[in-house]
């Protein structure tokens, strides 16, 4: 590098304990060349405490133009990116992190395309190598303006940007630990640049596996990652696009990142994460997906997704997730529990999820220790408890209520309510655990009976009925008091 000759393009590497993958990258990043200019490679140790500082050493006495920049551990990637950042004099900047490699000398290629296309941002073609996946169909094809619903499905940072448009709009990375920061730093340039814009015409970057010395590789608590989820929509909720575009791009990015969460295998997680998780994500469809209409360009099973997570009862949630595609499901939430003569009147909502189009039917069994006890048709009123826009997430969405004689119910303590529904074809569904929503828990004494509807750990609804002298003593006493 000569004092004369322009700095064209900045390589940011952020580092921290990696010395088995620092050549590598480093070497990958000092192969590239600018054919007016200059090309630096800066590399921010992030506090490492291992060999890495002896290496990096060693890389800028070998390479020219490597400069490395130390600094006390942050604990996670945007802090040395940053950093970086503000130290970089090219043109434009590229980021590249430590356990991937470009291939071969070709970001000056991408360089020339910006200056001439006249883009603040360009994505080059991605390759995963060891079990990464990169969205191949993002990079079909070369695009000057790139399509929204392409560039949000590419939230890696490893894109080339004009670095005077990320000082003038104060583009930084998040430095806090947060999960999605990637996704953060480059859906708010998306929002905010001229032109952004997709190369396809060869592979520039390699996105290996990242076992091992990446700082951001390690597993975050649900409301960390929900956070980040909700900071990286945030630039999305407007901008330069169509709308239909738009929200298509958001509902494909919602559903990477919240919905695909809840498989067949959500129910194999410690029960305190799941029930985590289960919370931060209905707060993410309530604040998004259901203002939004996401579900709109959803699949059933997604929709099906959306409606149980809306309902925050993580019954129904789980039922959606073990279920997946192969079988069609009616969800079923107690809106209210009352007490008439000797007979418990439950009312509720039952939405069609997955492949049912219409309830015609539905069946409410009482279980206890999983056997059940009695079985009772429903009537379908049609009335809608919830409404709007969340009966729209379901395939169709009706009251029901049904009346359970108390005397079905004596001497078994609590049990449990299930449902099955038969629609419009005669098709019946499984048996589906009944949500109870928290305003229709109840607790009443009725001539020696008492009865009371209160959700297990997960929203399900128990039914306790008990009876004989100790319950007529309690609403002796409750009277008295």
């Amino acid at each position: 590098m000569t004092e004369k000759s322009p700095v064209r393009l900045s390589i940011v590497i952020p580092v921290f304990n990696s010395p088995q993958h620092v050549r590598t990258a480093v070497a990958s990043a000092a192969a590239q060349t600018c054919e007016d200019g200059d090309v630096e490679v800066i590399v921010v140790d992030d506090g490492s405490t291992d060999e890495t500082p002896t290496v990096l050493d060693e890389l800028a006495a070998e390479y020219r133009g490597v400069r490395v920049i130390r600094q006390e551990n942050s604990g996670w990637a945007g802090a040395p990116r940053n950093t970086g950042l503000a130290a970089a004099r090219g043109d434009y900047v590229f980021f590249h992190d430590v356990d991937d490699r470009l291939n071969g000398d070709c970001l000056g290629n991408a360089v020339a395309y910006a200056d001439e296309k006249l883009s603040d941002v360009v994505l080059v073609r991605l390759e995963g190598r060891g079990g990464r996946h990169t969205h191949d169909d993002v990079f079909a094809d070369t695009q000057e303006v790139g399509d929204i619903r392409r560039l949000v499905r590419s939230n890696f940072c490893f894109k080339l940007f004009r670095r005077s448009f990320l000082v003038a709009n104060d583009l930084t990375f998040p430095a806090e630990r947060i999960r999605l920061e990637d996704a953060q730093f480059c859906f708010r340039a998306y929002a905010l640049a001229g032109k952004v814009s997709i190369l396809s015409d060869r592979t520039y970057y390699f996105v290996c596996d990242h076992g091992d010395g990446h700082i951001s590789q390690s597993r975050t608590e649900p409301r960390l990652h929900a956070e980040g989820i909700r900071e990286s929509l945030r630039p999305l909720e407007s901008g330069p696009w169509e709308d239909a575009l738009r929200r298509e791009a958001v509902a494909d990015f919602f559903r990477r990142v919240t919905l695909n969460r809840f498989n067949d295998t959500f129910h194999t997680r410690r029960v305190e994460v799941r029930l985590a998780w289960i919370a931060e994500s209905t707060r993410l469809v309530r604040e998004f997906c259901l203002p939004e209409r996401l579900f709109e360009f959803y699949s059933p099973l997604n929709r099906a997704r959306v409606w149980s997570l809306a309902s925050g009862i993580p019954a129904l949630v789980e039922a959606v997730a073990r279920r997946g595609n192969r079988s069609r499901a009616v969800l079923n939430v107690v809106d209210r529990v009352q007490v008439r003569g000797f007979a418990v009147v439950v009312e509720g909502t039952a939405a069609a999820v997955l492949a049912t189009r219409e309830i015609t039917g539905l069946d409410i069994q009482v279980r206890k220790d999983g056997e059940e006890l009695a079985l009772f048709g429903a009537e379908l009123t049609g009335e809608r408890a919830g409404g709007g826009d969340v009966d729209r997430a379901a395939n169709a969405v009706t009251g029901f209520r049904v009346t359970i004689p108390v005397k079905a119910l004596l001497s078994q303590g609590t049990v449990k309510l299930y449902a099955r529904a038969t629609d419009d074809e005669g098709r019946t569904t499984g048996f589906i655990r009944i949500g109870l929503a928290e305003s229709a828990r109840v607790r009443r004494r009725h001539w020696g009976v008492s009865i009371e509807s209160s959700p297990t750990k997960y929203g399900g609804m128990n039914l306790h009925v008990r009876t004989g002298a100790k319950a007529l003593l309690g609403q002796v006493l409750g009277r008295r008091r």
